[in-house]
Parts: C-alpha cells; sequence; structure tokens
C-alpha cells in the first residue's frame, strides 16, 4: 500500500485524513485519475490531506505540488501550520515592502531601477529583494503557495510557474468566481475618449459592442501600449525619473488590460457572455462589462494547465456532477469522496425561527421583525462574541442603526480584516455585523459562541449573468444559495471541544430547505432542530 506517513504534517492522522489520503493516492496511481475531489466537513483538516498527498506524489518522481488558496489569510494560515516542514509562499511584488525604500512596496520600487542612479538602490534590488528571492525559491522549490489570481496572472502572462505534478486547489467552491474574474474584462469609455482618444458610437446590441472593441478599440489599445513602450525607452537612457515613473504606471496598466482584451477577442462567443453596459455617477459615461457565462471552457488552459493531476477540496460541494459541469471536468477521469465534519452535532445545533419572510417583496416588512429578533438574541448572549451574518449591506445597516449597540462591530469594503481582528483581539463581547463574512473567516472558541442567519442569501436576480446561469443549469440558483448556507454555518466551530449555536430568522427557510434538501450535506441536516 502507501506509505505516507512519513509525510503527513503531525504526529497521527485521524480517521477521516486516512480515508481521504488512501482515497486520493489509490484513484491518482491505480485507477489513473487526473481529478480527486475531496469534500470535507469543518475540521477534518483539508490542508494536512493535501500537503500530505502533494508530498507523497513529489517523493515518487520530484514533480512538485502547487497549492492555491482563495484569500491571502488563508495562505497565511497555510504557512503558520507548515512552513517549519518546507513550504514555500509566494504572493505578487504589491504584497512585499521594499528593504532600501522602506515606504515603498517591490513593486513600485523596481519601477526604477532603469533610472536610478542610487548604486546602494540598484544592490539591494539585486541581492535582497525579498520578493525576488521568494519567486526564485518558490519557482526552484517542489512545496510551494500562492493565491488564485497570482497564479493566474503568472502561468498565463508571465509563464515563469511551470506545470507541476500536483496541483491542490483548497476551497474550490471558489474557482468559477475566480476564473470569472480573470476572464472578464471592462470596457470604460472615460478611458476610451481621454486615453485612447476614441469616441465611442451609440450602439445597442453586445455584438455591436464586441466587433467595435475587435476591430477599433483593441487595435488603438496596442498601438497606445507600443507608444508608452518607446517612450519609457527613451526616457530610461534620459534618467527622468518623475515622467518615467508617471508613464511607467501607465504602461503597467495598459499592458495588464491589453493582456485581457487580447484574451476575450480571441475566445469571445456570444452565446457565452452577459454584456452590461452601466453609466458612472462621477463622469456620466459608459462601462461595458463583459462576463462569461459558462466557465468550463476556460478551466483547463487558465488553470488545470498548472498540474498534471488535481485535487480539489472544499467542505461544500454538495452536487458532484453539477460542480464537474461548471468546470468542464470530465466525469471520466475524476473521483469523488465525501467526509463530514467529525465534530459533535450537539455542540453545533441550527435553530429554525421563522421570524420574517426577507425575499425582495417582504424585506421591508420583515426588517424591523428581524432587527428585534437579533435584539432578544444578543441579550440571551450577553456576556458572549457573535456573528450576525446579514448577506446584505442594508440588512446589516438597518441593524445597526436600529439596535444601537456598542458591541455591534460594522465594516465596510476597504476594512473587513481590521474590523475582524478588532472582534478577536476584544475582550469584550463584541458581535461582527457582516454581509462578507460567510467563509474564510475563523471564529474558533471565545470569538463566537452564537451565529444569526438573517436572510438566505439567494443571488441577486437583477443581474443578467445570475439570470444567464440559472436558464442554462437547473440547479446553479439553490446550489449558490445552499452552499453560502453551509459555508456561513461553519465560521463558529473549529475545534472537536468547541461549540455554537446558530438561528436562522428568514421564514423562507422552510420552504427552501424542504424544496432543496436533496442538496444539502447530511451532517448539516443533522444539526437542523
Amino acid at each position: 500500500m502507501f506509505n505516507y506517513i512519513s509525510h503527513f504534517p503531525y504526529s497521527q492522522p485521524r480517521e477521516e485524513q486516512t480515508k481521504a489520503i488512501k482515497f486520493a493516492l489509490d484513484q491518482f496511481i491505480n485507477k489513473n485519475k487526473r481529478f480527486v475531489i475531496v469534500e470535507a466537513g469543518t475540521g477534518v483538516g483539508k490542508s494536512a490531506i493535501g500537503i500530505t498527498i502533494g508530498r507523497y506524489l513529489s517523493s515518487l518522481d520530484r514533480s512538485g505540488t502547487y497549492y492555491l488558496t482563495t484569500q491571502k489569510i488563508l495562505q497565511a494560515q497555510y504557512m503558520k501550520d507548515f512552513k517549519k516542514s518546507g513550504l514555500l509562499s509566494l504572493k505578487s511584488s504589491t504584497n512585499y515592502r521594499c528593504k532600501y525604500y522602506k515606504q515603498k512596496t517591490c513593486a513600485e520600487a523596481r519601477k526604477e531601477l532603469k533610472v536610478s542612479s542610487d548604486g546602494k538602490f540598484k544592490m539591494c534590488c539585486m541581492t535582497e529583494c525579498r520578493y525576488i528571492k521568494d519567486k526564485s525559491n518558490f519557482i526552484d522549490g517542489t512545496d510551494g503557495i500562492t493565491n488564485f489570481p497570482y497564479f493566474l496572472a503568472e502561468t498565463n502572462y508571465a509563464g515563469n510557474l511551470k506545470k507541476r505534478g500536483l496541483l491542490v486547489v483548497d476551497e474550490c467552491h471558489n474557482v468559477e468566481l475566480q476564473l470569472s474574474s480573470f476572464v472578464e474584462v471592462t470596457i470604460s469609455e472615460y478611458f476610451a475618449s481621454n486615453v485612447l482618444k476614441l469616441k465611442v458610437p451609440d450602439m445597442t446590441t453586445q455584438y455591436q459592442v464586441y466587433k467595435w472593441v475587435e476591430q477599433i478599440y483593441f487595435p488603438k489599445l496596442l498601438a497606445a501600449k507600443k507608444h508608452y513602450e518607446n517612450q519609457i525607452e527613451k526616457l530610461g537612457l534620459k534618467s527622468r525619473m518623475k515622467d518615467f515613473l508617471k508613464i511607467s504606471q501607465q504602461f503597467d496598466m495598459l499592458n495588464k488590460h491589453s493582456c485581457k482584451v487580447e484574451r476575450f477577442v480571441k475566445v469571445y462567443k456570444k452565446d457565452n457572455w452577459v454584456m452590461n453596459e452601466t453609466a458612472t455617477e462621477t463622469r456620466n459615461t459608459r462601462k461595458f462589462e463583459f462576463k462569461p457565462i459558462d466557465i468550463g471552457p476556460f478551466s483547463e488552459s487558465n488553470l488545470f494547465a498548472g498540474g498534471r493531476r488535481i485535487l480539489l477540496m472544499s467542505a461544500t460541494i454538495m452536487n458532484k456532477d453539477a460542480f464537474c459541469e461548471g468546470l468542464g471536468i470530465p466525469i471520466d477521469e475524476c473521483a469523488f469522496i465525501t467526509l463530514p465534519s467529525p465534530f459533535p452535532i450537539k455542540n453545533r445545533p441550527i435553530i429554525v425561527s421563522p421570524i420574517a419572510k426577507m425575499g425582495h417583496r417582504d424585506i421591508e416588512a420583515g426588517l424591523p421583525k428581524i432587527a428585534a429578533a437579533v435584539k432578544e438574541i444578543l441579550n440571551q448572549h450577553k456576556k458572549e462574541k457573535g456573528i450576525i451574518h446579514c448577506h446584505s449591506y442594508k440588512v446589516a445597516n438597518y441593524i445597526k442603526k436600529n439596535i444601537r449597540s456598542r458591541r455591534l462591530l460594522i465594516h465596510d469594503s476597504t476594512n473587513r480584516d481590521k474590523i475582524l481582528a478588532k472582534h478577536i483581539d476584544d475582550p469584550r463581547p463584541t458581535v461582527l455585523l457582516s454581509p462578507s463574512m460567510a467563509e474564510g473567516v475563523d471564529l474558533k472558541g471565545e470569538a463566537s459562541r452564537f451565529q444569526i442567519i438573517c436572510k438566505i442569501p439567494y443571488p441577486y436576480l437583477g443581474d443578467k449573468l445570475v439570470k444567464k446561469r440559472m436558464n442554462k443549469w437547473k440547479w446553479w440558483y439553490p446550489l449558490q444559495t445552499a452552499k453560502i448556507i453551509v459555508q456561513s454555518v461553519g465560521r463558529s466551530v473549529r475545534t472537536a471541544d468547541d461549540h455554537a449555536v446558530t438561528y436562522i430568522l428568514d421564514a423562507g427557510w422552510n420552504y427552501f430547505f424542504m424544496k432543496n434538501k436533496d442538496i444539502f450535506p447530511d451532517d448539516f441536516k443533522r444539526c437542523v432542530l
């Protein structure tokens, strides 16, 4: 059999981990499967499973492993757990501070290399740059973790990260979102007129906009990029620092945008794209956003090509066939195993209290009732920390305004991590009030003894992309909703002796749950009281 124990990062694997590791190795080696999907409930220990499988396979041929996460906080957790055993980490140069110009990032400082006359700075960049050292070690190593945006950019544009034996994708239920974000493109009228000096004509259809992008916009974009390349070369020789940096920044922006537009022009098929036209309030100009409906055609070339074998892990696969169809994974090349959370059911009860309907038509009448219920739950947990999952800023702001408790910590899109850290560090019984902490947040122990789900998190029906995907796949809409619910419930019980109670207040829950009961994992259903 497989002698993998020496590659396990801890003293001894748990029963669920042993099952997953043996299953994956058997499917990869004996069954010759290219894809293995591991659905593992909270507490199974997915990261240790991935590390073990990667290191065992690499020990056979030294082909190496990439580990991908969706969030930097998860990347940091991997390094905290496995750095001592040799795991390497890499982020984009914007995440590193220059050792010479400490007020600048490595990305900012390295732009000055062409024109700087400071010999010490140049020597520092060549010999001490943290980013270059980490990148060199990462490329030369066999065991490295990075995040989705950086990996996609490096493998598709720079080409520095070569294929390895195994690609481990953690939190893989987010692959659709990550790939869609990478492939989608935005055409701004403000940019076209002010940078490219193009007049945007009146266009009424998606195809008209595409043809204009292909025939007029893209060639003009390439010409502008070439112009800036020439300017950089001239200014570099003359060492005009201020002008050089300004033009260099413009070139970087043009370069990234032209890469996106070039790929879009090559892969565009009208039946697989949605275009949203929006008006910007401040400039009274238009934006054209193109987003793919089905990301399956892009998954192999943009992501899976990074590994000969692919290990996908998440607590919320929930429908293997739908997951594979959505990502374009051939069923005959894939093996699947699901493992429930090992945590006691009694430690994570889900109490359904149908207070008010919170759908689009009922939310105005429902919010006062929800706020009153939240206030009562806060009183029941006076001395305990918790989290309120609002799933929209409208709900979060209403509760904050109408309850007026100093315990409530609300965040916006810019200070999410800061507010989370404040909550965890504060000795008082603070409560997070959040529309966007359904996943990637670890509220173990006293950080959360209760959590409230105010609203069923349906995707927004006003979004054209949501409607197109609903029409293409009947399972898509309820599956997205159920995944967010299960992820939300998993935030507060993180160890076997941890405990927290979850309250679901939306009166639409019973209908949604009964209609889509088959989607939910058995482990989740056992917790619902």
